[in-house]
């Protein structure tokens, strides 16, 4: 039996990570260079605490850094080679959804497109779960 710390993967600083990728991926859906507003006030997409990712410093200071310091396709090619299929997937069904949510065309949406080609999430990993994302967000099944 192994130990528990074969379980936690370390990362030197300032890398890539697979949170820091889930949240990088969302601010180029949205084409913001920045996880701040002018504010101070943190994005919209990136996760609240209690739903797995927790948004710490270090996390932020990565996205940050990625954001500014590193061009799209030398993004995707990394978070591509880092992710595995589980984590493909799971990004690709939470961007779909922020495109659907937007009340906007997966198809139509480039960047999206862009995103999702780029990371290699093919249409068997998330075509099994498009409809139900669809239903979610199509709020004209309750009319008045």
């Amino acid at each position: 039996m192994g130990s528990w710390i074969e379980l936690d993967a370390v990362y030197p600083p300032g890398a890539l990570t697979p949170g820091a990728a889930f949240v990088i991926a969302h601010a180029h859906l949205h084409r913001v260079t920045r996880l701040y507003d002018d504010n101070g006030a943190l994005a919209r997409f990136v996760p609240h605490p209690g739903r797995g990712l927790v948004p710490d410093r270090d996390l932020l200071d990565r996205a940050e850094r990625y954001l500014t310091d590193v061009p799209f396709d030398a993004f995707l090619a990394e978070a591509r080679a880092l992710l595995n299929r589980d984590q493909l997937r799971c990004l690709a069904l939470n961007l779909l959804d922020a495109v659907l949510s937007a009340g906007e065309r997966p198809e139509s949406h480039d960047r999206y497109r862009a995103i999702v080609e780029g990371l290699g999430v093919t249409a068997d990993m998330i075509d099994p779960y498009r409809y139900g994302l669809v239903l979610k967000n199509d709020l004209s099944l309750f009319p008045q």
